[in-house]
């Protein structure tokens, strides 16, 4: 199965959040690129949306952040971009750590929720990003492993 029908199958059983953001924050630029994705499809990110939405990922909620993932992914290997900003954050929220007691809120409330399919959709698009020469990454060890391996 190909990486972009993997990441699909994995993350179809994710239904569209209620909200894409915490409505209690205020709308600064974070939270205003999480709202541009407000009601849609993670299939129809593009990368397009993501060069100019790039910080939506730290204003997502959780759930729209597990929602959301795999438009970033399947959208950047669609379109052969491995250089978006957006997934040099993407590798940075996983760069906590080896023991959970290092693991930030932002992270504790996101990368967990993922099913197991999903962690392994998630690591095929690390090593998608990692072919490329020069690598967009340069450390692709982070916390994954220990969240992808749980019991």
């Amino acid at each position: 199965m190909s990486d972009l029908n993997f990441i699909e199958t994995a993350f179809a059983a994710r239904g569209l959040p209620e909200r894409v953001r915490d409505m209690s924050r205020p709308a600064d630029d974070i939270y205003a690129d999480a709202d541009a994705f407000a009601g849609m499809h993670w299939r129809d990110v593009t990368c397009a949306m993501l060069d100019k939405h790039y910080d939506a990922i730290y204003g997502f909620s959780p759930p729209a952040f597990c929602y959301f993932l795999p438009g970033i992914y399947t959208a950047g290997i669609r379109e052969g971009r491995p250089d978006l900003l957006v997934n040099q954050g993407l590798i940075m929220t996983l760069d906590r750590g080896n023991t959970p007691a290092s693991w930030d809120e932002f992270f504790r409330e996101r990368w967990p929720s993922l099913t197991p399919q999903e962690c392994e959709a998630t690591q095929r698009w690390i090593l998608w990003l990692a072919e490329f020469d020069p690598a967009p990454i340069t450390d692709t060890s982070c916390s994954f492993p220990l969240i992808s391996n749980r019991p």
